[in-house]
């Protein structure tokens, strides 16, 4: 038997293999980790070099030198809290000066000026810290004065001491609380009691007279009565005139916001106020003659806001 001729195993053909490349090349990969590592470092650094002002604070107190006549800003920048001086406050001739902490932060504190003499129009002039530029925190005082029902009267801008200046000037009367009226109650109970008594004791006299003459006493009763009806008119009329009118708390007010030469991010907020309060009831012809004699001019405000820019005293000077 012949034997089967062998066949060949059909040829599969050349196979052509390429390797994978990875997706980053081992250099590529060195590169990357240095510049991760370069962004990292300057992050790093930038926190630890950048100085943005802002204060120390060490157990919850800000440190500066004369931390007493300091006025300073506080700021929320991302999670942090933080302080920035704004300015140094000295004393203003003519004026006591006192330091009013913030209850809620010892850190921030208003600086209070009262007029030693007593009869200066000026009541008294706060100084504290604004936590804006002035340009844009007189935007919203005004705002928040307008929606407050408070009219602003004058507004404007200037330059003192080299300083950029924007202020307002506002006014507005309330009904004062008349403790007066509650005393004077109890003055003319404590007479109507002592009308009370008198009349009793007259009373009692004229008893005895009306045994002797019935008809004087019944002529007396009756201009008695008139009298009183009388007395009782007038004093209801003069109840509803008063009813009419009230006393009034008066207070003008002028807010100035002045640039910093310590931080231009913040002011420093200047208020000088003028107040006053009706000796007695007034209607509104009244009330306008009051505090037409009462309220200073533009001008004069102004002038008392020049005299204020003496007490500060920033503790560096502008480069």
């Amino acid at each position: 038997m012949a034997k089967k001729a062998k066949t060949s195993a059909r040829s599969k053909g050349y196979r052509k293999t390429v390797q994978k490349k990875p997706f980053l090349t081992r250099k590529e990969i060195i590169a990357l980790v240095a510049i991760v590592a370069a962004i990292a470092l300057a992050i790093l650094l930038f926190n630890l070099l950048y100085d943005d002002g802002s204060l120390d604070v060490v157990d919850g107190v800000v440190q500066t030198e004369n931390f007493d006549n300091s006025v300073i800003a506080q700021d929320h920048i991302g999670d942090e809290t933080k302080y920035f001086k704004v300015a140094e406050v000295g004393e203003l001739e003519g004026y006591t000066r006192e330091r009013e902490e913030n209850s809620a932060n010892a850190n921030l504190a208003t600086f209070v000026y009262t007029p030693e003499d007593e009869t200066s129009p000026i009541d008294y002039i706060r100084i504290s810290s604004g936590s804006y530029p002035p340009a844009e925190l007189i935007e919203r005082s005004v705002y928040n004065y307008t929606i407050n029902g408070i009219p602003v009267e004058a507004q404007g801008s200037l330059e003192l001491d080299g300083r950029d200046v924007n202020y307002m000037i506002s006014s507005a009367e309330y009904i004062a609380a008349d403790e007066t009226a509650t005393d004077a109650t109890a003055t003319d109970t404590t007479a109507t009691d002592t009308t009370a008594t008198d009349t009793t004791a007259t009373d009692a006299t004229a008893a005895d007279d009306t045994a002797t003459d019935d008809t004087a006493a019944d002529e007396t009763a009756t201009d008695a009565t008139a009298a009183d009806d009388t007395a009782a008119g007038a004093e209801t009329a003069e109840e509803e005139t008063e009813a009419d009118l009230e006393r009034y708390d008066c207070q003008q007010a002028l807010s100035a916001y002045v640039g910093s030469r310590l931080n231009e991010n913040y002011s420093i907020a200047i208020h000088i106020y003028v107040n006053g309060t009706t000796e007695t009831p007034v209607d509104a012809e009244g009330l306008a003659a009051y505090t037409e004699g009462l309220y200073l001019t533009e001008d004069e405000l102004l002038g008392y806001l020049e005299e204020v820019m003496q007490a500060i005293d920033p503790a560096v000077e502008a480069e």
